[in-house]
């Protein structure tokens, strides 16, 4: 265990304000964009919304030992502990930022496998990966993904580790979600061949159960591009998974799938298909008001070069709002794919994108859930060489503060000191704050 000291008092109005966040989520809504089902909604959204707010630098935090915080992946806000928690690899630990201080500290730091300069399948042997805060009944629990198939369960607030579950495969177990509902933990290792997805007791820490996805009668689709993030969705009671590609060669030129899976029988019960053209390579997911869910889209969609093994995308980078009850295409957002992680806050009815893998430049993009609409692009720094854009993002929904970690190796003018990275935090400069967006 490795700790820093810190002052980790709980707010009982944050306590409140999650939990009533968590259920006003789960309300019904009014639709927020017609359901076309054909690609391109109502037609709102392609342009650069209303302007309402425009957020902007509001500080930087850098490691407690500026750290180059070159190797990350996950992050997390959790507003009943006041933490925000970033799967840290270049410090082998998760780091912890306190949401009202800013002052960061370590969990658990040399605990984890880090970055290794080689490694089978490249990025696979990484650790920690997904973070995913579960409230106990001794307290909030952070599970980390990591190397090798394994996810560390850590005491938020101790930072001891509590235990180690092995996941059974053969390189990292990467990012996961949690059912509060039912206790349900789902974590997916999406490196291996074929990846597989685990679910995982929140009491007892057992696996109980593992879905390969291979295509195979009574698996899941033929994901030939790994698995990506995953959503507990409180207003259908289920998990929805994205597979950034289906019978693919692997460089997200066929169309995607989420799908969804019943927790008590936890069989996929829907598979919606996410065409490539209007998304290509769904990553990241946020379920927003309903029956929104917006699907971070990484790859370049057609026209492509190429064939067979050796095609690949060259055309736009959108993201894309999904309707949760059939899948279909609410609304394509041009221009703002690139994503790994997006988020959704219910505190100011904002999306975040992690736009890390465009094509000249690496953007935060702020997306407005109500009409959706594009406010924002926030240039962070020139596509590197070598190396990955952000691609990590969360927010506070009680101080409507957006994280975005950047990594050194970006020469960020956003960080403050040259070699070193940072995590960004970003806030409206618009005095006015509206009502919290429960979906109504």
């Amino acid at each position: 265990m490795s700790r820093v000291l810190r002052v980790p008092k709980k707010s009982m109005r944050r306590v409140v304000y999650f939990a009533a966040a968590a259920i006003l989520l789960g309300l019904p809504s009014f639709v927020v964009a017609q359901d076309q089902g054909n690609g391109r909604g109502n037609g709102q959204g392609n342009g650069q919304g209303n302007g309402e707010e425009t957020f902007s630098l509001a500080t930087t935090v850098q490691t407690p030992d500026n750290s180059t915080l070159n190797g990350f992946d996950i992050g997390f806000v959790d507003p009943s502990v006041g933490e925000y928690f970033l799967a840290d690899s270049t410090d082998q630990a998760i780091l912890a930022i306190n949401t009202q201080t800013k002052i960061p500290t370590f969990l658990d730091k040399g605990a984890f496998a880090g970055a290794p300069a080689t490694c089978a399948v490249p990025h696979a042997c990484n650790g920690p990966d997904g973070v995913v805060p579960v409230h106990a009944q001794t307290g909030v629990q952070i599970w980390a993904g990591d190397f090798p198939s394994r996810i560390k369960v850590l005491d938020s607030q101790s930072g001891m580790e509590i235990t180690t579950i092995n996941t059974g495969g053969s390189f990292r177990t990467d990012e996961g979600c949690w059912d509060p509902e039912d206790h349900l933990v789902l974590f997916a290792n999406d490196a291996d061949s074929p990846p597989f997805i685990s679910f995982i007791s929140a009491d007892t820490f057992e696996i109980i159960k593992q879905t390969k996805f291979d295509g195979v009668a009574g698996d899941g689709p033929n994901a030939t591009n790994g698995i990506e993030q995953c959503q507990w969705n409180p207003r259908e009671h289920a998990f929805y998974l994205n597979i950034p590609e289906v019978n693919g060669n692997g460089a997200d030129v066929a169309d995607g799938n989420v799908v969804v899976i019943n927790p008590h029988t936890l069989q996929i019960v829907q598979t919606f298909d996410i065409p490539v053209a209007q998304c290509a390579g769904p990553q990241g997911m946020a379920i927003g008001p309903a029956p929104q869910i917006l699907l971070g889209c990484n790859a370049k969609g057609p026209p492509d070069t190429g064939t067979g093994a050796s095609e690949v995308g060259t055309g736009p980078q959108n993201a894309a709002v999904i309707n949760e009850e059939n899948g279909h295409i609410m609304q394509v957002l041009d221009n703002q794919g690139g994503n790994d992680e997006v988020w959704f806050n219910p505190g100011d009815g904002h999306y975040a994108l992690a736009q890390g893998s465009h094509t000249t430049t690496d953007f935060l993009g702020i997306v407005d859930s109500r009409p959706i609409a594009v406010d924002q692009q926030i240039a962070i720094a020139p596509v590197p060489a070598s190396g990955s854009g952000p691609h990590s993002v969360s927010a506070d929904p009680v101080t409507n503060e957006i994280y975005l970690p950047i990594e050194a190796a970006l020469n960020s003018t956003l960080c403050p000191t040259a070699g070193v990275g940072c995590v960004a935090i970003f806030k409206a400069n618009s005095p006015g704050q509206r009502q919290a967006d429960n979906g109504h």
